[in-house]
């Protein structure tokens, strides 16, 4: 998860999804789940996570919201960015969005961000 400097949590939407989530994606073999967080982020945001502070908050096991019949396992890292950033999108992605704790609720959410990263991001504990 991505947080920026006013608070607000990156969220990105797939393309033929209605449902917003983390950046991030499956994790390939051989690959640890801090390199595949790296790499996801180069494919879908076109953005370098090689030198910046990733802290791992946990991980959390639910249902795929868009794959049938099938859970999710999350291992969420926490990057705090030091200045605003626009990112445009790539890979298989259609939108890009910061939401803030005043607007969450506008947005479909994806279960691992409902159920897990966003009761924290709003509690404060991240």
């Amino acid at each position: 998860m991505m947080i920026g400097p006013n608070g607000d949590l990156l969220m990105v939407r797939k393309k033929g999804s209605h449902y917003f989530q983390l950046p991030g994606g499956k994790i390939a073999s051989g690959e640890s789940d801090l390199e595949a967080l790296v790499r996801e982020l180069k494919e879908e945001l076109q953005f370098d996570a090689n030198d910046i502070t990733a802290e791992y908050i946990g991980q959390h096991v639910t249902q795929a919201v868009n794959e049938p019949d099938t859970l999710v396992e999350g291992h969420i890292y926490l990057i705090k960015l030091d200045e605003q950033r626009l990112f445009s999108v790539a890979a298989e992605l259609e939108e890009v969005q910061w939401i803030g704790k005043d607007n969450w609720q506008n947005y479909q959410l994806a279960h691992l961000a409902e159920e897990f990263v966003v009761p924290k991001w709003l509690s404060g504990e991240i």
